[in-house]
């Protein structure tokens, strides 16, 4: 599309787009602008969304190695493979279909999981679960105090963000009805009302981590990204466990 016809498909002002365009990797929309994005994109017909997730491999490929180190300083990095200074810049670099397409087993906690909700159409859920994986979903209880604790940690009006957060959970849970019966157990949700550490997202080997700090908003917060390694235990186990410990202590829905 043009400029103007895509912006007419948005229903948002052409200067928007060209300010994208010009932009590029370094546009960080508004919320309510990356939520059309990302509605636009999952609706698309599937050889789009082809077009769009191999020309951003092609632009920026995933790391699969760690960074050239002097062998002494290797075991400094353990198994951590990227780091990026805002959820911003990694949603830039990595998109969901990259972290979780074709994922067997998906374990996810946090607050909103927008990665997770937003980002993942509701097709390639359908897809992940039919052709076997699995997926776990801890969000923040939106009717709890933990979520109310951190609006006003982060400067939001009170319900902004449990609004957000019981919307993704709505998402996923239509999701999850709209499976064949003997599907329906492979998306299991719940929520925890504790207060916000981590948001961690678990797909198979790769586990993209982000510490929930005082003040700071979550999307300006830092992103590790993190890879199994079988030849000793790092930083993967750690936010594994922290999983397992929240979705224990979780309420299904």
């Amino acid at each position: 599309m043009s400029i103007r016809d895509f912006a007419s498909h948005l229903g948002v002002a052409e200067r928007t787009v060209s300010k994208w365009e010009a932009g590029g990797a370094g546009v960080t929309p508004r919320p309510e602008m990356q939520s059309a994005l990302d509605t636009t994109l999952g609706k698309a017909p599937a050889e789009a969304r082809d077009r769009f997730t191999a020309a951003l491999r092609a632009e920026t490929p995933f790391p699969t190695d760690t960074p050239d180190v002097p062998v002494s300083d290797a075991t400094q990095l353990g198994d951590l493979v990227a780091v990026f200074s805002s959820r911003s810049e990694f949603s830039a670099r990595i998109s969901p279909d990259h972290l979780l397409g074709g994922a067997k087993t998906v374990r996810a906690v946090g607050l909103s999981l927008n990665l997770l909700a937003q980002g993942f159409a509701d097709s390639q859920w359908r897809d992940l679960l039919e052709s076997g994986g699995r997926a776990r979903c801890l969000f923040l209880d939106p009717a709890g105090s933990a979520v109310q604790a951190r609006e006003a940690e982060e400067g939001f009006s009170p319900g902004q963000l449990s609004g957000l957060t019981k919307l993704n959970i709505e998402t996923l849970m239509r999701v999850r009805e709209r499976l064949p019966e003997g599907l329906r157990d492979r998306l299991e949700l719940a929520v925890y009302d504790d207060t916000l550490r981590f948001n961690v997202v678990l797909a198979d080997d790769l586990c993209v981590a982000q510490p929930y700090l005082p003040v700071s908003r979550g999307v300006d917060s830092p992103t590790f990204v993190v890879r199994r390694q079988e030849d000793r235990a790092c930083l993967y186990p750690i936010f594994e466990q922290f999983f397992e410990a929240q979705w224990q202590r979780g309420r299904r829905l």
